[in-house]
């Protein structure tokens, strides 16, 4: 009989380039680029947003071999929403992108290229906030052309 491993998926561990210098702070939302490492989900390399970090790693205190911050992911996360591109009730179930760190907007038509965040599944009382729920496949970059 064969066994194969498995895990849940929840907390993954990434794996961060040794040539990069950044900080990741906990609670801030990850990403990996082109080439498989994990960097902010805000960086201009970011192509498919992963989770959420659980601890802070900062590449300029630690050793160049074995870099790994670890992710949570298939969860709701309470993220802010953008005045500019705001998310509504009406777009509950719709995807929304990265607007800036840890913010979310709706996919409004000519605003270009904007990494996918996840799914709108509720708001904060206020409409400041809303839940996103991360996780499943990445859904990476979405181009919205100009109508």
């Amino acid at each position: 009989m064969l066994n194969t491993p498995y895990r849940e998926g929840i907390a993954i561990p990434l794996a961060i380039a040794s040539a990069m210098t950044m900080v990741i702070e906990e609670g801030e939302l990850v990403a990996v680029n082109a080439d498989g490492f994990a960097v902010p989900a805000s960086d201009d390399d970011a192509i498919n947003l992963i989770g959420r970090a659980e601890h802070t790693l900062d590449t300029n205190e630690l050793a160049d071999d074995g870099m790994y911050i670890t992710v949570t992911r298939n969860r709701q996360y309470l993220l802010e929403n953008d005045p500019e591109q705001p998310v509504t009730q009406a777009d509950f179930g719709s995807v929304v992108v990265l607007t800036g760190k840890n913010t979310v907007g709706k996919v409004t038509q000519g605003s270009g290229p904007k990494l996918a965040a996840g799914v709108m599944m509720g708001m904060d009382y206020n409409s400041s906030k809303v839940w996103v729920e991360i996780g499943g496949t990445p859904l990476g970059m979405i181009d919205i052309a100009a109508p």
